[in-house]
């Protein structure tokens, strides 16, 4: 049979059929592979959307020997992907002396991903490189996820570069994301998106049987089988030859692409992924914070917090719920399609912050310190640290307590109210994101590398700088002394109006002056 011979709802069914079929091959042999099969169908179709040009980043997060791996081992062999096991930031676009541009246009890695699933397969030590490398590696990674090429320059070779539609779609896989990670791609432009992979806790019993059994290679090619299969035939899909770019089907650089209904979207299911998209803008936005022991309130203050635009991040959920629903064969969005985006929204936060929020929906919307203390096991400046971080990035309120000694408590925002529901909690789908963190400093540990916080600032007692001069010189002191006299003499010489010697925190937000950490600054 072939492609003229079956028409679009003929070879529909059948996709759905064979879709049914790679479910119940993998619920059968390995049921814990679903999830991130499911996360990883999803972003390869959303290649097959027609007209939908920016790309999508996913990578799965989950502890060694999780499985992670066997999903880009699982797609490898189809026909429009490119593999890597590693790769630097400057392998995109090349810089290399004494070579032709022809040649070095066969080593860029941009032109080779693009229109098609790009794997990698191991991206921890990316996410823990030294700062001014991780700085790099991010800084093109956001640009190239915009899918509008990139272009650098060099001693050696000037300019070079790629312009114009450069889609492509991402899977990739890594323990864990350092904290210092998360707060860096915030502040350039969060364009990553996780899964964190559930735990698997078998018995003994469980584990002598897979021994016994000796049976997972034989396993893994079964569900190989059976996604190649699917793959194949979506392949199939029939195609409109005359006047393509009118058509509901057409082929465009080997792949299919499909023309989205957007009429046919429920309109419910697109409102909760602007909740989820809006709630994510806020579990990842970035605030410096800084210990205030000593002082009344919280005992740690903090800046203004920088939250997205959620728009974008709505956007690349709805993308991710689109990829979701034509993987089956829908070329439309139901609710069925939401429960990954939203295991996405809880794995892309930080996992300090994303553990806090699961803690406010189990009480309920309310949350005191010790509570996080005991759930979280986890230390006091810890908790008041992410409770602080939680009330300036404005996801919950927080009332400061009559005496030092009361417990504090945190209450989730009225806007927020939708997910202490049943419907977000079924839609949650029992899902609890992994924190694999302990691995991460096991790396770090064992090759020296160290995540200490350049901020917030510690200044040293007694040590006077100037704020306006701090800020006009991009963060580098130009003036510092440690007579209180000197310094108020020196802020005078500024202009009215920035001429402040002890500034609160309403005066650092409206003057853009880094905290250092200082009593007054509350």
């Amino acid at each position: 049979m072939t492609s003229e011979q079956w028409t679009f709802d003929e070879w529909n069914n059948i996709l759905i059929e064979k879709y049914q079929n790679l479910y119940n091959t993998v619920n059968n042999l390995i049921p814990e592979l679903w999830v991130p099969l499911e996360f990883a169908l999803s972003i390869k179709t959303i290649l097959n959307i027609k007209n939908c040009t920016l790309p999508f980043a996913g990578i799965l997060l989950g502890p060694p020997s999780s499985l992670k791996t066997v999903i880009v081992e699982l797609f490898k062999r189809w026909k429009n992907v490119y593999y890597t096991d590693s790769f630097t930031a400057r392998t995109f676009v090349t810089h290399y002396s004494g070579i032709k541009e022809e040649q070095l246009k066969k080593i860029d890695m941009l032109p080779k991903i693009k229109d098609r699933l790009f794997l990698c397969s191991e991206l921890s030590p990316t996410f823990m490189k030294k700062e001014d490398e991780l700085n790099e590696i991010i800084a093109i990674l956001t640009r190239i996820l915009d899918g509008q090429g990139l272009w650098s320059d060099s001693d050696p070779c000037g300019q070079r570069g790629y312009e114009g539609e450069y889609m492509f779609t991402w899977v990739g896989c890594a323990v864990d994301i350092p904290y210092r990670a998360h707060k860096l791609m915030a502040s350039i432009g969060p364009k990553l998106y996780f899964l964190r992979l559930p735990r698997t806790n078998k018995t003994e019993e469980e584990l002598i049987a897979t021994l016994d059994k000796d049976d997972f290679i034989s396993k893994v090619s079964k569900i190989r089988t059976a996604l190649l299969d699917y793959l194949g035939w979506f392949d199939r899909c029939p195609i409109s030859e005359i006047d393509a770019q009118e058509q509901p089907v057409i082929r465009q650089n080997n792949l299919i692409k499909i023309q989205w209904d957007n009429e046919k979207d429920d309109k419910y299911a697109k409102r909760i992924i602007a909740r989820i998209g809006l709630l994510l803008a806020h579990l990842r936005g970035v605030v410096p914070t800084w210990e205030t022991r000593g002082t009344q309130g919280l005992d740690y203050a903090y800046a203004t917090a920088r939250i997205e635009d959620p728009q974008r991040a709505v956007t690349q959920l709805r993308n991710l719920a689109r990829g979701h629903a034509l993987m089956q064969g829908r070329n439309w969005i139901t609710i069925e399609d939401l429960p990954l985006p939203i295991k996405v929204v809880l794995s892309t936060a930080s996992i300090d912050r994303t553990n806090i929020f699961r803690l406010l929906i189990a009480g309920d919307g309310k949350l005191t310190t010790t509570r996080i203390m005991k759930s979280l096991n986890t230390t006091a400046p810890t908790a008041l640290r992410i409770m602080a971080e939680l009330k300036a990035v404005e996801l919950v309120d927080m009332e400061e307590p009559e005496y030092e000694t009361e417990q504090k408590e945190i209450t989730l925002k009225q806007e927020f109210d939708w997910f202490l529901t049943d419907e977000f909690k079924e839609l949650q789908e029992g899902f609890e994101p992994s924190d694999n963190s302990e691995f991460v400093k096991a790396f770090c540990k064992k090759f020296d590398i160290s995540f200490k916080e350049k901020t917030p600032p510690s200044i040293t007692p007694g040590v006077y700088i100037c704020y306006e001069c701090k800020k006009v010189n991009h963060g580098t002191p130009v003036y510092q002394t440690n007579s209180k006299h000197d310094y108020e003499i020196h802020i005078q010489k500024h202009p009215q109006g920035t001429a402040l010697c002890y500034p609160n925190k309403a005066d650092l937000e409206r003057h853009s002056w880094e905290p250092q950490g200082k009593e007054w600054e509350t």
